[in-house]
């Protein structure tokens, strides 16, 4: 079993998330490849909201970039 419906539900209740949803967090700026960016990434599994901060893993990894970005 991944996770539980009780880890959305702290989810929402969250003043981290909060903040996050209002649009209200700390600065944050980094570059990937070249290209900036200003939100804050959090790694979540298959149960949390397609929300753009989640970097949810890839449960079966196809390929040697696959594996290596689910291995670091």
């Amino acid at each position: 079993m991944h996770g539980s419906l009780n880890d959305v539900n702290v989810l929402d209740r969250s003043p981290i998330f909060v903040t996050l949803v209002e649009g209200r967090t700390a600065p944050i700026n980094y570059t990937i490849n070249g290209n900036e960016y200003t939100i804050e990434c959090y790694l979540a599994d298959e149960i949390y909201h397609n929300w753009s901060t989640f970097v949810k893993a890839i449960p079966r990894p196809v390929g040697a970039k696959r594996k290596y970005f689910v291995s670091k």
